[in-house]
């Protein structure tokens, strides 16, 4: 008797495509703001993501990713990276992001 049928490997194949499918669905939906190729965010590409600091006294800054943790410094994904310029430089009260030169959005420390 063989280990695996025609009909088990069928099931397997089509689990995997299913996911192949589902989880760049979910990353897709789920990315603030929404990525129209959501699955490509692990591929490198000439985007340019510059983050900016807000003071409580108005005064805004150049923030640097380069002292923050693998993969945090490169792939920018949501709200983590923000947060994380945010827990390091604890006189910020926002962190805006741009890409490419336009403003995507602020989020507040």
């Amino acid at each position: 008797m063989p280990l695996l049928t025609r009909r088990t490997a069928g099931w397997l194949l089509a689990g995997v495509v299913a996911l192949e499918v589902a989880i760049p669905a979910v990353g897709l939906a789920t990315t603030e703001p929404p990525r129209r190729y959501s699955w490509s965010m692990f591929v490198a590409s000439s985007t340019e993501y510059a983050y900016t600091g807000r003071s409580a006294d108005g005064a805004s800054r150049a923030l640097d990713t380069g002292a923050l943790p693998w993969p945090q410094r490169t792939v920018h994904y949501g709200a983590t990276v923000p947060g994380l310029l945010c827990a390091a430089t604890p006189d910020l009260v926002s962190v805006s992001r741009t890409r490419d030169g336009a403003p995507e959005w602020e989020q507040p420390c």
